[in-house]
């Protein structure tokens, strides 16, 4: 049951209370921080209500505010402070996993630098707080393995209708998921990559989204690892309601998008999301990942990236 904070009557739910403050002349926005009033730890503003559940978790509007505050207090304060964020996180969304690159950047959140700056080892923490690690230290990921030699091809769909352009061969060809794989699926641990453009991205994360799932179990049936990688950065794409190039029309928002794709990352071990800079760079790292063995199972392929690793 919830009461409302205006005339104390008393309602079922939340739907049931949003509803009833229309007889106050009250937005959802104005009631919530009317009433529940929160503020940004870091300048003092008040935060920016998008919907309840953010609003009464949030502390700070914007990842600037917090890193700023971050440097204003002790060590041992902001050791305590990150610590209760992957601790409330890890509750209350029921988290099993250590959350990767792509979940701490796309909430406010600390990112794995800033753990391993502060704790030097952000996987031990996490096994310490309860988290199971699906990664590790990526030392395993270098170049000139066996498997980089130029008689191994890279396979690729024949529904990619503008194929990226590699070093190597490649052969087209129909694959069951994804839309590259390398030609040895022993040497890749049977990696298939699916490339989207962001606006692609986009569209299967918000309306294609359940065609998306049936894809991914797909390949977990058929034992496979599959690396969704986008050919635009993830700075560009949590604000994609900002680039020109992406269509006004998409009513989704960036928190809608991440919020399903850290839902898939916790639920399907065998899936990675990985942002790069543009089709050139997919190319490059495609094959990389392609001819490393099976060692990118090891590592978070997006914090390997943002540190220029892979």
């Amino acid at each position: 049951m919830v009461n409302c904070k205006v005339c104390e009557k008393e309602f079922e739910n939340d739907r049931q209370l949003h509803g009833h403050l229309k007889a106050h002349g009250l937005r959802m926005v104005e009631y919530y921080q009317k009433y529940s009033p929160r503020y940004d730890k870091h300048d003092g503003k008040i935060i920016k209500f998008k919907n309840k559940e953010q609003y009464l978790t949030t502390e700070f509007n914007t990842r600037t505010n917090l890193r700023m505050w971050l440097k204003s207090i002790s060590e041992n304060e902001a050791k305590e402070y990150c610590k209760n964020v992957l601790t409330k996180r890890k509750e209350k969304r029921n988290l099993i996993y250590t959350p990767s690159q792509v979940e701490l950047r796309t909430v406010i959140s600390p990112p794995m630098q800033y753990y391993n700056e502060l704790f030097e080892d952000y996987y031990r923490l996490c096994s310490n707080l309860g988290f199971e690690n699906k990664y590790g230290r990526f030392s395993d990921i270098v170049s000139g393995c066996e498997y980089n030699k130029p008689e191994y091809k890279i396979f690729v769909d024949t529904r990619e209708r503008i194929p990226l352009k590699f070093e190597r061969g490649i052969e087209v060809r129909k694959l069951d998921f994804g839309d590259y794989a390398f030609s040895s699926k022993i040497a890749t641990c049977n990696c298939c990559i699916e490339r989207k453009m962001l606006s692609d991205f986009i569209g299967t994360m918000s309306g294609g989204y359940e065609r998306f799932i049936k894809e991914i179990e797909r390949a977990q049936d058929a034992d496979a690892y599959l690396v969704v990688l986008v050919e635009d950065s993830l700075t560009h794409a949590m604000s994609f309601p900002y680039l020109p190039h992406i269509s006004k029309k998409i009513k989704a928002t960036p928190e809608f998008i991440f919020h399903r794709v850290r839902n898939l990352i916790q639920k399907y071990p065998h899936i990675q999301f990985l942002f790069v800079n543009g089709r050139v760079e997919a190319s490059r790292v495609i094959e990389r990942i392609f001819t490393c063995g099976c060692a990118y199972k090891k590592v978070d392929l997006q914090y390997a990236y943002d540190l220029k690793i892979l």
